[in-house]
């Protein structure tokens, strides 16, 4: 599992993997469901929907139970996909450009964190890598929800220290704070 940053063009796998498009092949929706059901996803908001209260940050959580076979078969890598999905979803586009987008790739057992160049410029690399090292972690462990809920504390008390939000300004809630399952 990796982190990501500034959007940039990663290094490509290998196309025509065939066992990873078999594995993506055969992960399905029902996976990311299993994992992460609807009242998952509502506690989820609602930690983003509390986070973002706090801080000029937009955060999007994108889970993806398994890539476009086409885009697999091609070689993208997740952290090219979730620098399309940052891009695709809006997170690019926030007025700070302080979008922050959380992916995680069910087959590919990937973690991606993609930060605006606005929060980014604020916040160091040891620290986006701690948020992804303590999903890692919580995953190995099957704590996936717990572990994303801990992710986006953590997450919160970044953007909290780094771009605080305005007193007496109702926050920018540009983008959704509901989980996107795809």
């Amino acid at each position: 599992m990796t982190t990501a940053h500034e959007p940039a063009i990663a290094v490509q796998q290998k196309p025509h993997d065939v066992s990873r498009w078999l594995r993506h092949a055969g992960t399905w929706r029902a996976h990311a469901r299993w994992l992460f059901p609807d009242n998952a996803l509502d506690t989820l908001e609602a930690s983003i929907r509390e986070s973002e209260s706090e801080h000029r940050c937009e955060i999007r959580l994108v889970i993806e139970a398994a890539m476009p076979l086409v885009n697999v078969w091609r070689g993208q890598t997740c952290r090219q996909r979730a620098v399309q999905l940052f891009h695709h979803l809006g997170v690019a586009h926030t007025s700070e450009r302080t979008g922050i987008l959380l992916y995680i790739n069910i087959a590919d057992h990937d973690i991606e964190l993609i930060a605006d160049k606005g929060v980014n410029a604020l916040v160091d690399d040891a620290s986006w890598e701690a948020v992804v090292k303590q999903m890692s972690a919580g995953f190995r462990d099957e704590r996936y929800v717990q572990s994303v809920l801990d992710a986006l504390n953590t997450l919160r008390g970044i953007a909290r220290e780094s771009l605080p939000a305005r007193a007496g300004a109702a926050p920018d809630n540009a983008l959704t704070d509901r989980p996107l399952m795809l």
